[in-house]
């Protein structure tokens, strides 16, 4: 299988952006990169000469800046990056990725599947994703933010809610894909 192809793959199942960041991270260990870094280069509006109108940020921009803003300080950046290390304890980074990976195999002639996934799972670097993921916690939420995530992931309800998205998705994802093929026809076709 072309790398192209398997990066491509997990691209659509949420896993290649991880992959593909690289930058200076908050992490303490192994030289983790800062993945909100360079995602923000490449999505976020660039300010211009005379500098951005707060007026103008949306509420998603402001509250990512007030993230960043919060890791000024020593003392709510340690505590940052520890309510960000609690939730990938309760959440791993390994069995998203491996999820992931399992949803990407699934699009793959039957007899390639198993193969596919031990050559991933070999490959991937679960650390560097992990640190990876850490560092962009630490940019993207407040303090504030973490320890509601950590307090609602903490739920058993909420673990069982989150082992049923693949489910939903499953179920949605089909229809959404049929709308947009009939809306693109309708475009192509002019009707």
């Amino acid at each position: 299988m072309k790398v192209s192809r398997t990066v491509a793959m997990l691209c659509a199942v949420g896993v290649g952006s991880f992959s593909m960041m690289t930058s200076q991270g908050f992490a303490t260990d192994n030289g983790a990169v800062n993945a909100d870094d360079i995602l923000s280069s490449q999505h976020a509006p660039q300010a211009d000469a005379a500098g951005e109108n707060a007026a103008t940020m949306t509420d998603v921009e402001k509250g990512l800046a007030e993230a960043k803003a919060e890791n000024e300080d020593k003392a709510t950046l340690a505590k940052k990056i520890a309510m960000a290390k609690v939730m990938h304890d309760i959440r791993p980074t390994r069995v998203q990725v491996d999820s992931a990976v399992r949803r990407a195999a699934a699009n793959l002639p039957t007899f390639e599947r198993e193969s596919f996934i031990v050559s991933m799972q070999s490959m991937l670097n679960y650390n560097a994703i992990e640190r990876i993921s850490i560092d962009a916690m630490v940019d993207t939420y407040t303090l504030h933010e973490l320890e509601s995530m950590v307090e609602y992931f903490s739920k058993p309800e909420a673990k069982s809610a989150s082992a049923k998205v693949p489910s939903w998705a499953r179920a949605v994802q089909p229809e959404i894909v049929r709308m947009i093929d009939r809306a693109m026809m309708r475009i192509k076709t002019g009707q």
